[in-house]
This record gives C-alpha cells, structure tokens and sequence, in this order.
C-alpha cells in the first residue's frame, strides 16, 4: 500500500513538473562576437504569444512540445527551433547571424527591404488581423458597428498592440540606418570611432526626412551637419 501511494504521489509531483516546464528560456547572443542581445523579438507561431530579450539577453516565452518559436531582429538572420521536451527541461540559447547585403559598393548589416518583407510575412496575423475598438465591424463591412471594448482592452489585445507598434518602429529604424548607413557615413566625413558615433548620435535623421531625401539630398545633409559638427564652440 505504501509502494502505491509512493508511486501515485511521484506520478503526480513529475506531471507537476511537466506542466510547470511549459516555458522557453534561455539567451540570445551575437554568433561573430558572443555578446548578448537585448531586444530581440521572440514570437511563439503556434500559440502565437511573443516576447522581448532583456538587457542581459535573457528571454523567456510560453511554450509547449511542437511549437515553432521565431528569433528575429532588425540587422540579424531570423533563427527558429521546433520546441522539444528537452529545451523545456534545460536552457535553449541562440546565436544570431548579422545580415549582409551590398549597396553600392558597401557592405551594410541590414536591409530595410529584406527586414520589411519578413516581418510582415512572420507578424503577419498582427498586421493584418488586429481589431480595433469595434472588433472589425464596420459599416462598409456590410454590418453594424459593433463595439468591443472587452476584447479590445484585454491583455493579450494590448501585448498584441504593443507588438505591433514595435515592429513598426523597428521598420522605421530599420529605414533610417539604411538611408544613413555608418560605412557610408564614415567615408564620406572621414570620422572614424567615437567621432563617428558622436555624429551619428547627435545628427541621426527622423523617418520623414529619410522618406522624403534622395542619395544626393542626404549627401547635402551629411556635408552640412559635418560643417556643424567641426565648427568650434564659442
């Protein structure tokens, strides 16, 4: 009787156990120089639940046997793993390689295209399923309006949200550094380390200006920012 009762409670602590396992954890780290990443997106496609890497790089997501989880970022290749019992159980680390493309000559660690194109096709649900306050029913829909302030203030409505706006900012980021490159930038100033990045801070362009300003424009941009930057203080 003690033999059974001992086997039912160890049946009972390991599936306690299993299910308090449901969570992908680990850290993110750059693959050519082993630090770690912060802000890195993690997206769950099965559950479809996201999270955001620390400053430490660590990151932690709802999971569960089966699921795709996405690893992606601006600049970076998106990684991907189909979770299995044994990530749950111990720590999953990644490493994500920079992504490379060439303009004109010059090597860039992003591409606003590439970057744009996979994210809208993995956050796809998020782009284009998210209801507003109405939960999609518009007139022109052929239907009422139907107001849903229930689902539109519910957590996951507001993590999906938030996600969203995230990865518009980080397409808007993405266009910036692809209009006002540091190799480009560097050549064209001849600055180079802390200067460089000095004037980088101090004279990056907003996402408008880029939209509007052609290569030449932003040549003139960069000329006169340069004057700026090297004109002694009074």
């Amino acid at each position: 009787m003690n033999r059974l009762l001992l086997v039912i409670f160890f049946l009972a602590a390991f599936g306690s156990f299993i299910n308090a396992q449901q969570t992908l954890h680990g850290k993110i780290y750059d693959r050519i120089t082993d630090s770690t990443l912060a802000g890195i997106n993690i997206f769950n496609r099965t559950n479809r639940s996201f999270s955001v890497s620390a400053k430490d790089g660590s990151y932690s997501i709802a999971a569960s046997e089966g699921d795709k989880i996405m690893f992606t970022a601006s600049g970076f290749k998106t990684d991907s793993v189909i979770v299995t019992f044994s990530h749950l159980l111990t720590q999953y680390d990644v490493s994500l390689s920079v992504r490379y493309v060439s303009l004109s000559g010059i090597t860039l660690n992003s591409s606003y295209q590439a970057d744009s194109l996979e994210r809208r096709n993995i956050y796809r649900y998020y782009f284009d399923s998210l209801k507003n306050i109405t939960g999609g029913n518009r007139p022109t829909d052929g239907v009422g309006i139907s107001i849903s302030p229930l689902s539109y203030f519910s957590s996951k409505a507001k993590r999906q949200r938030e996600l969203r706006k995230r990865l518009l900012k980080e397409e808007r980021d993405s266009y910036i550094d692809r209009s006002f490159p540091p190799e480009w930038v560097e050549r064209l100033t001849n600055l180079h380390g802390d200067s460089l990045r000095l004037f980088m801070y101090r004279y990056r362009p907003s996402y408008d200006f880029c939209r509007k300003t052609d290569r030449a424009d932003m040549i003139v941009y960069i000329s006169d920012k340069l004057k700026e930057f090297r004109k002694p203080k009074s």
